[in-house]
């Protein structure tokens, strides 16, 4: 629906509020984009660490092939070609003992393409493969309402009720639950569980490939996004912080204001409603759940793959990450991503690489000899929304109670964690939201 001619005024620069930007632009709307930190991205940003000059990225963000919405914004901006994306999944997955499994798709029809690899995912037992596939069938019956219908309750014990032991869980589902949903099946609800399985692994072959950058995440969007919104005759506001908002447009922290005919909140919930109280009248108390990120550098290879996964460790996925971005130091740059952190948060820097590094020497005998020339670690205590159950009744929708405002971020109601492709779909929900509005005024 066309917005030609409206002033579209967004909070917020973050990939919901670039998102909202870059769909209103498209449907004719002259946009302000107002971002308080002097970049766009929010949480998606990479930053030079001080300490090896190295640009790391706040967080390893990688995306799916099902995150359609994000790839699609990447291709409006015209970044998509700074990413990659793997033809088909391929996962290599190990414990401390050294089992070795891979969760691989085959060019089959979708949900037989992984049946090749789980028949043979060497960290189950047969027994637990079998009750594993029956639970998948379970998922796969449920619909779109079905899952509704559990999200009241933990994963873990859906997956107990189906016949999964402790074991299976920790060996097979939390490696795919506890990145996409940033914690463990126990504290994760089962219908956002169960959106991801079958959203990533069921529904299409390519579904869960997995993508990332080539380039620090900063590249991906800040300026590719102002240069599309200027080119559409919208402007781009940093540095500035929104005061208070309304449908008519935004109270600035330097006492200007920008006039609206519809305005997007594209701000976390807590500052959403401190300048639209109205809008967000109640606190949605969605709780929150912390990622690490730890970087090492070696002064040699010690990974011998561009990803892996690692169960039985407080070690959860490693990247080769002078592999993924063509790094040019000497050695290897190895990142490890933990997610649901909690523990972690409260360790000392140099604590927690020293023991990161004495986990990555357990687990790869190639690190054994090799040295540790440099360390960094990336902390964000509010890194999701947690995904507890009974979430989805608390998300609010885009539309609010104000008449010509919308909500959007990955923690209103777009059916996904707090993800980047949810990020993108609730900044395009938000504007679809705003055109009928507009378009019921106009008529």
């Amino acid at each position: 629906m066309s917005l030609r001619g409206a002033r579209v005024a967004v909070a917020g620069g973050g990939l919901a509020g670039i998102a909202a930007a870059v769909e209103a632009a498209g449907r004719g709307a002259r946009v302000t984009l107002v971002e308080r930190r002097p970049f766009l991205g929010g949480k998606a940003f990479s930053f030079t660490d001080p300490g090896t000059g190295v640009e790391l990225d706040n967080g390893q963000h990688v995306h799916l092939g099902c995150c359609t919405a994000y790839t699609s914004l990447l291709a409006r901006l015209g970044s998509q070609g700074l990413t990659a994306m793997q033809p088909v999944l391929h996962v290599d997955v190990r414990d401390r003992a050294g089992t070795h499994g891979v969760l691989t798709a085959r060019r089959l029809p979708a949900p037989l393409h992984m049946g090749p690899a789980f028949s043979r995912y060497a960290l189950l037992t047969r027994a637990e493969r079998v009750r594993a596939l029956r639970a998948l069938t379970a998922i796969a019956a449920l619909g779109p309402r079905g899952r509704d219908a559990l999200d009241d309750v933990a994963f873990g014990e859906w997956l107990r009720a189906h016949g999964q032991r402790d074991a299976a869980i920790e060996r097979f589902w939390d490696v795919v639950i506890l990145p996409t949903c940033n914690d463990r099946s126990d504290r994760v609800s089962a219908a956002l569980a169960a959106f991801v399985i079958t959203e990533g692994l069921m529904r299409t072959s390519g579904g869960a490939s997995i993508g990332w950058a080539l380039v620090g995440l900063s590249h991906l969007v800040d300026a590719p996004a102002r240069r599309l919104i200027e080119r559409s005759g919208g402007r781009v506001v940093t540095g500035r912080a929104v005061s208070a908002a309304d449908g008519d447009g935004l109270d600035l922290d330097d006492g200007s204001r920008i006039e609206a005919d519809a305005v997007v909140l594209a701000l976390p919930p807590s500052r959403a409603r401190a300048v639209a109280p109205a809008a967000l009248p109640d606190d949605p108390a969605l709780g929150e759940s912390p990622i690490v990120n730890v970087h090492l550098w070696y002064d040699r290879p010690v990974l011998d793959r561009p990803i892996l996964a690692v169960v039985d460790s407080p070690v959860q996925w490693m990247f080769d990450r002078t592999a993924i971005t063509g790094e040019g130091a000497p050695g290897q740059h190895v990142a490890l991503s933990l997610s649901a952190a909690r523990a972690e948060m409260g360790v000392p820097r140099g604590e927690l690489a020293e023991a990161m590094d004495r986990e990555v020497r357990a687990l790869l005998p190639a690190a054994r000899a090799a040295t540790l020339s440099a360390w960094a670690v990336t902390k964000d205590a509010r890194a999701t929304f947690a995904p507890a159950p009974g979430q989805a009744a608390r998300r609010p929708g885009a539309r609010t109670p104000v008449e010509g405002l919308a909500l959007a971020g990955n923690w209103t109601a777009t059916g996904w964690p707090a993800t980047m492709e949810g990020a993108v779909r609730s900044g395009i929900t938000a504007v679809d939201a705003l055109a009928t509005q507009v378009a019921a005024q106009a008529a």
